[in-house]
């Protein structure tokens, strides 16, 4: 074959290639549940706000009415996933699954809400990370907030108490990772096996599960790891989908008032009543 022939072929698939290789999905979330049916919509509704595509779930033998709560949203995928503990292989399964398809995907559990208080949507703040394997994300945590009972409002309205930023509880990080950038063996489910540097938001390098200072002003997770009373006492009854772990000691104190959230309330209730209309 003449060699400009085959230069001139060389070169028109060089350019094929972005566009060939080029993610659908530019971001997603992983998360396995179990029996968290009542969380379910408002978790789905809160992302889809904040510029998720895609929801890779895995369900891990929940009992309750989880498929009525997924009702009227698209983009949300279900895998049944019985092992137990699950987490890991279903973290492993979701990267497998989704290594070429989807440029990010964030691991994150359902009673972790990811967004940016500069009120920009999710993609365009990765838009700067584009040389990371993954950005990690630090928690902000809530506690009870006086409550005894479940709410009647949403979770995201209803609890506005949590730990001041400098807790130790809040330098845990969770990955948005570009998943053809990560192994698939999952050891943690705070940190994975990267193949390129992980930064935080600052673009510091972040080496473990943990971020110090955990500064989380471009981008954060509420973690409202303890809800009601009441609901706690149920979580703390309840077998895990992640790990085999005792829940003895979660608590934590409500130092710190966090209305960060609920800029995003009106909009959250508008894209729940269009779901159920």
């Amino acid at each position: 074959m003449d060699s400009g022939v085959r230069r001139h072929g060389l070169e028109h698939l060089r350019a094929k290639l972005p566009a060939l290789t080029r993610p659908r999905v530019e971001l997603a979330v992983c998360a396995i549940f179990r029996d968290e049916a009542r969380y379910l919509a408002e978790w789905v509704a809160f992302h889809r706000l904040m510029g998720v595509e895609r929801f890779y779930l895995y369900d891990n033998d929940s009992a309750d009415d989880w498929q009525r709560a997924l009702e009227g949203f698209s983009g949300v995928a279900v895998t049944p996933w019985p092992a137990h503990p699950g987490q890991f292989s279903a973290y492993a399964d979701c990267l497998r699954r989704h290594r070429v398809d989807t440029r990010w995907i964030a691991f994150i559990d359902i009673d972790e809400f990811l967004f940016s208080p500069s009120g920009r949507q999710l993609p365009e703040v990765l838009c700067g990370f584009d040389g990371a394997a993954a950005v990690a994300v630090n928690w902000r945590c809530f506690g009870h907030g006086d409550w005894t009972e479940r709410p009647p409002g949403l979770v995201t309205e209803s609890y506005l108490w949590r730990a001041r930023d400098d807790h130790a509880v809040n330098r845990h990080v969770k990955s948005i990772v570009k998943p053809r950038k990560v192994s698939t063996w999952i050891d943690n489910p705070h940190q994975f096996r990267h193949y390129a540097p992980v930064v935080g938001e600052n673009e510091d390098p972040v080496t473990s599960a943990f971020r110090d200072p955990p500064t989380a002003d471009l981008l954060r997770i509420n973690h409202y790891v303890l809800k009601s009373e009441a609901e706690f006492r149920e979580k703390m009854s309840r077998r895990r989908a992640d790990i085999e772990a005792s829940r003895e000691g979660e608590r934590l104190p409500d130092e710190v008032r966090d209305e960060t959230i609920l800029r995003y309330l009106p909009a959250l209730r508008d894209e729940l009543s269009a779901r159920r209309a």
